[in-house]
C-alpha cells in the first residue's frame, strides 16, 4: 500500500513539472528588446475696398511677340514626402507620412531668350523660380510645342491667350470672346489637367482704353466664358486690388484673382510696403478674390539702386528693396502665386543695357533665389 502511494505521489510531482514546462515556454519574447522598431519622424521637402483707377502704364507695356511662336512676356508690371521606418524581424511598423508643401507658385513674366530646356533650366537654377506669365494666341503651337517643353521641364505656366487689345477705343467683350473661342477643342486641356498651364490672365491694364474700360460685370463674364471652355484654370486680372471695379453685388462669382504688383518709385501711388501688403490683402478678400502678389523688378525701385530701369526716369529694384518687399509680400496668408516684372533676355532698358544683365548680377541673383526659397517653403493658397 505505502509503494503504491509512493507511485502516485511521483506520477504527480512529473504531471506538474511538464505542466509548468509547457506553459513557460509559450511566454512572449521581453518587449522591450533591442530588435522591436521605432516608427521615425516623417522627412518632408518643399517643391506654391476701395475702388480707384490708378495703374502703373507707364512702366508696364505689352512685349509683343517677336518670333514665329507667337509667344511673348507681359506687362510690368515636387517632391514626394513618405516616411522611412526602421525594419524589424518581431514587429509590424506603422509608417507616418506627412504631405508636402507645394510651394507657392514663383516667377517671372517674360522669359524671352529662354523659352527652351536649357534656359528653363538655368533660370530654375540661378533663380528658384517654377512659373512664369507669358502670352500666346497660337492655340495649335502652344499645345503641340510650348506646352509640352514647359511640362518636361518641370516648370509651370500662365497665359494671356488672346491678342493685346486695341486700347484706343472701347472694350469690346464680345470680340475678347471670339477670339478665346480659337482654344475649343485645342487640346489644351490636358495642360490644365496635369498642372502645366495654371492660370489665364484675362486682361491686362484694364484701365488704359481711351473709351469705355471694362466693367466689373465684364471681367466677371470673361472669367465665367473662360471657364466654360478651358475648366479647372484659374482666371486673374492685372490690376490690384484697390484698383478693382467692384461689382454691383459686392464680389466677384468667376473672377478668381488679382495681381498686386508692387512698385515703390516716388509719384505712384503704392505707399510704404508694410501698408500696401495689408490693404491689398483685405481688399481683394472684400471683393471676393485671391491674391496674387508681386514687384516690378525692372521699373518699380526707389532709386538706390542707381540703375536706370525699363523706362527712362525710373530704376530698377536694388537686391535689398527685391529682399525687403518682396518678403512681406510673400508673407500675405493663402497666397495663390507671386510674379515679378519683368526677367527679360531680350529686350533693352532706356539706357542701353539688356535688362537681364542687370538681374544676372551675384547681388540680385541671391536675392531673387532667397525670395524663391520662402516661396518653395510656404504652403500657398488653392
Amino acid at each position: 500500500m505505502m509503494c503504491h502511494k509512493l507511485i502516485q505521489s511521483l506520477c504527480l510531482l512529473l504531471f506538474l513539472f511538464f505542466i509548468s514546462a509547457a506553459f513557460l515556454n509559450c511566454q512572449p519574447q521581453n518587449s522591450n528588446s533591442s530588435t522591436s522598431g521605432a516608427i521615425p519622424s516623417p522627412v518632408t521637402e518643399p517643391t506654391s475696398p476701395t475702388t480707384g483707377t490708378e495703374t502703373d502704364t507707364e512702366t508696364s507695356p505689352e512685349t509683343e511677340p517677336n518670333t514665329e511662336s507667337e509667344i511673348s512676356g507681359e506687362s510690368g508690371e515636387t517632391g514626394d514626402d513618405s516616411s522611412v521606418p526602421d525594419v524589424s524581424d518581431t514587429d509590424t511598423e506603422e509608417t507616418t507620412e506627412e504631405e508636402s508643401s507645394p510651394g507657392i507658385p514663383y516667377g517671372f513674366w517674360g522669359l524671352n531668350g529662354f523659352h527652351d530646356s536649357e534656359g528653363f533650366l538655368d533660370v530654375q537654377t540661378r533663380f528658384g523660380i517654377t512659373v512664369f506669365q507669358v502670352a500666346s494666341e497660337s492655340p495649335s503651337w502652344t499645345v503641340n510645342t510650348f506646352l509640352p517643353l514647359i511640362r518636361e521641364s518641370g516648370m509651370k505656366v500662365t497665359l494671356r491667350m488672346t491678342s493685346a487689345p486695341d486700347y484706343s477705343g472701347d472694350f469690346n467683350l464680345e470680340e475678347w470672346k471670339t477670339a478665346l473661342s480659337a482654344w475649343i477643342d485645342s487640346g489644351v486641356q490636358e495642360f490644365i489637367d496635369d498642372g502645366t498651364l495654371i492660370g489665364h490672365m484675362i486682361l491686362d491694364d484694364i484701365y488704359n482704353f481711351s473709351g469705355t474700360d471694362p466693367t466689373a460685370e465684364d471681367l466677371d463674364e470673361m472669367a465665367r466664358y473662360s471657364k466654360e471652355i478651358l475648366p479647372g484654370l484659374m482666371t486673374f486680372v492685372r490690376q490690384k486690388a484697390t484698383g478693382m471695379p467692384v461689382p454691383v453685388g459686392g464680389t466677384y462669382v468667376y473672377l478668381d484673382a488679382c495681381v498686386n504688383q508692387y512698385s515703390a518709385y516716388t509719384g505712384f501711388p503704392d505707399g510704404p510696403i508694410e501698408e500696401y501688403v495689408v490693404e491689398q490683402a483685405a481688399t481683394a478678400r472684400v471683393l471676393g478674390l485671391g491674391i496674387i502678389n508681386g514687384m516690378n523688378i525692372a521699373d518699380g525701385g526707389n532709386g538706390t539702386s542707381g540703375q536706370s530701369g525699363w523706362s527712362s526716369g525710373k530704376f530698377a529694384m536694388s537686391a535689398e528693396e527685391i529682399t525687403t518687399y518682396g518678403e512681406a509680400l510673400l508673407g500675405v496668408p493663402d497666397l495663390l502665386m507671386f510674379l515679378m516684372w519683368e526677367y527679360d533676355g531680350e529686350e533693352v532698358w532706356s539706357d542701353g543695357i539688356l535688362g537681364s544683365d542687370y538681374f544676372d548680377q551675384a547681388e540680385r541673383q541671391e536675392a531673387i533665389y532667397g525670395l524663391g526659397q520662402i516661396a518653395a517653403a510656404s504652403g500657398g493658397g488653392s
